[in-house]
């Protein structure tokens, strides 16, 4: 008979590794499913729309980008919030050039502090369409068809559609980890809502419709607190029959690495800090997910240890472990290889763990940040 005292963290291993099995299959198994591709109206009206602040630098680079997207009836709201460089001067001559672009311009009010999610309220009530595109300045699309296939998405009550967005590759391990933290990201926002579950978004790849943003009074509910413009939005307005996903390579979008671990961490824990302002119920759910997560991860470790060369129970711990480890590595391996990222998948075995244990750091900073960061 199997003794107490083995039975008990045994027992233990096996309901956290069925959890994180059943969390891979009920959730990030939607994610590689093959999609039905909607057949939406193609004429609708688009208004891209973003914030620069000092993003001369990028505009100059990716203005033309945007500018030359194959859609028969789109504007570029570009708002310039409060620049100093040569913002001003670029966007004036390009607008000269284009009347596609559209600028709003913010003069900068020591006594009241604006900010993106202002930036992104002004730019939106400037917006002639209904539906509305966002980005970064420091994104571009890798196809020229990005608008078009967004757009497509929206069918029947579709109000939000969530894009992807991914660091440039380039060489290091920086690099590597900024691009499987991308894709992990994207493999958990897009299984979720597939799931019916939406609960997040980027802002360098969104789009929902000017109406829902004025039916929750934009961005009133969190706007003391600095980050959230995208992924507290959906929070708040996702339902389980309002979200579409788009994975098609025409949607992608291409963003600057960060130059620096620094810079990686700050942004990392700066978004995570958006988590206390979410939905109870999804505050919860995703709590778990990671409490559940991580212990798989060190009740694993613990339990071999702690059986080690003294039972064949240490076998079937060590099992456990390594397969769930192997099912997150090739869920997440299948993801990266569909979302065009199958030269970083030989990494997977050492980006995998280094990632879960950086995740519990950047999620206990993150928590435990000043509010309103």
């Amino acid at each position: 008979m199997m003794e107490l005292s083995i039975f008990i963290p045994l027992a233990a291993l096996v309901l956290v590794a069925l959890a994180n099995l059943f969390y891979h299959y009920r959730i990030w198994l939607n994610a590689l499913r093959k999609p039905v591709l909607p057949v939406g109206s193609r004429e609708q009206g688009v208004s891209v729309i973003l914030a620069a602040r000092n993003q001369a630098r990028h505009l100059e680079a990716h203005l033309p980008i945007w500018l030359s997207q194959l859609h028969p009836n789109y504007e570029l709201v570009v708002v310039n919030d409060c620049s100093y460089d040569e913002t001003a001067d670029l966007l004036l001559a390009w607008q000269q050039k284009d009347a596609r672009l559209k600028v709003v311009t913010i003069e900068e009010q020591p006594k009241y502090p604006t900010g993106k999610k202002f930036a992104l309220t002004l730019g939106i009530k400037a917006a002639s369409f209904e539906l509305l595109l966002f980005t970064d300045a420091d994104t571009y699309p890798a196809d020229v068809h990005w608008i078009s296939s967004m757009e497509q998405h929206f069918v029947a009550k579709t109000e939000i559609v969530l894009g992807i967005a991914l660091p440039e590759p380039k060489a290091g391990l920086l690099n590597a980890l900024a691009r499987y933290d991308a894709a992990y990201t994207s493999l958990q926002m897009f299984g979720h809502a597939l799931s019916r579950k939406a609960y997040m978004a980027t802002g360098k790849n969104l789009s929902y419709l000017r109406s829902l943003f004025f039916f929750h009074k934009g961005f009133v509910s969190h706007i003391k607190h600095a980050p959230g413009d995208d992924d507290l939005f959906v929070n708040l307005a996702a339902t389980p029959s309002n979200v579409r996903v788009n994975l098609q390579p025409e949607s992608k979008m291409l963003f600057k690495a960060d130059k620096g671990w620094a810079a990686f961490w700050q942004r990392k824990v700066r978004l995570l800090s958006s988590l206390r302002y979410y939905q109870a119920a999804d505050r919860s759910w995703l709590r778990f997910i990671w409490l559940m997560q991580f212990a798989n991860f060190a009740l694993g470790i613990l339990v071999v240890v702690w059986l080690w060369g003294q039972s064949p129970y240490m076998w079937v711990a060590l099992g456990l472990v390594l397969a769930t480890w192997l099912h997150r590595l090739v869920f997440t391996a299948v993801f990266m290889h569909r979302i065009g990222m199958k030269q970083l998948i030989g990494w997977l075995p050492l980006l995998q763990p280094v990632h879960q244990l950086l995740q519990l750091f950047w999620s206990a900073k993150g928590y435990w940040a000043k509010p309103g960061w």
